[in-house]
């Protein structure tokens, strides 16, 4: 067992072959699975429980990924929702059921089990290799999930990707030049137009879609805040300054305190810095939460009221 917990620190799974070899039996590896002390990834891939509890759900799913392109061998690349995982790209309802690869060996698509295996069509194809595992480029990994999401949602990871600073724009409009023949790509081109890097976080792209969704004016984004002397008190979300309104995403993750701060330390410097923020431009504050983002009608209805109330 001991010898697994090393193979485990290093891949992150184990397969049933390293069981064999460790000294389990094929009814200790059942037994195992029934009681809960390993959790079975797929046929012959393992993980002990107690280290799959804590992980993410995409932290899972790039598990499951890795376990399947070792049964799968060099035949195949990462791609579609399992390579926005693999490149670290910030995903929102995201479908991680299935894990999704395209075949190198010009073979043609098939569902085997969880894993769906992409045909690789016409044209040169960009690799990556992500921890030992080859991935095609992030710009089409984007792209080819993008197209299978909502348009909220689409617009949301072409935002995230652009912020990775893994691709840039023209990076992601040469990818989808190459791509866009395909079924329902065209649907993409006018959020590709939307997209930019500016969007700290998927909580901020979804904002800036119901702002624009709603016919809001353009906010600016990331304005920064400077003091007389040039030192910076603040990077905000949004501001209209038209209104004389500044918009900023509440999230808890703010308030977490970091650098040794504890909670309470964090959100007093956060009410420092907004209170700052007030007396240098006059501006008026609008918090949002997850929640805020949920109800787009009653979010839009109170920026129109304080929009109002600036004239």
């Amino acid at each position: 067992m001991r010898s697994l917990r090393a193979v485990t620190r290093r891949a992150g799974f184990f397969t049933r072959a390293e069981a064999l070899a460790a000294g389990c039996t094929i009814n200790d590896i059942r037994t195992a699975v029934r009681l809960g002390e390993w959790r079975r990834l797929r046929k012959g891939a393992y993980a002990f429980a107690d280290e799959w509890a804590p992980l993410e759900d995409t932290d899972r799913h790039w598990l499951r990924t890795r376990a399947a392109v070792r049964a799968l061998g060099d035949d195949v690349a990462v791609s579609h929702a399992s390579g926005v995982v693999a490149h670290a790209i910030d995903g929102w309802r995201l479908d991680l059921a299935r894990i999704h690869v395209t075949r190198l060996d010009g073979r043609s698509g098939r569902i085997i089990g969880d894993v769906v295996q992409h045909e690789r069509g016409k044209g040169d194809l960009e690799i990556r290799n992500v921890a030992g595992i080859r991935v095609l480029a992030p710009q089409r990994c984007v792209l080819e999930a993008a197209v299978h999401l909502e348009p909220e949602a689409a617009f949301c990871l072409l935002e995230s990707g652009l912020r990775s600073k893994q691709f840039d724009r023209a990076d992601l409009e040469a990818a989808y030049v190459a791509m866009h023949a395909r079924h329902r790509m065209g649907r993409l081109q006018p959020l590709i137009a939307m997209a930019g890097s500016r969007s700290g976080s998927v909580a901020e792209s979804r904002g800036s879609w119901i702002f624009d969704q709603a016919g809001l004016p353009r906010p600016q984004q990331q304005w920064e805040v400077l003091r007389a002397d040039g030192s910076l008190v603040g990077v905000v979300d949004w501001v209209w300054h038209e209104w004389r309104l500044i918009v900023e995403f509440d999230g808890k993750v703010k308030y977490s305190g970091r650098f040794g701060q504890t909670g309470t330390d964090a959100l007093f410097a956060e009410k420092q810095r907004e209170d700052e923020i007030r007396e240098l431009t006059g501006y008026r504050f609008l918090r949002l939460t997850w929640e805020d983002l949920a109800d787009p009608a009653r979010l839009v209805a109170r920026i129109r009221a304080m929009a109002r109330a600036a004239v």
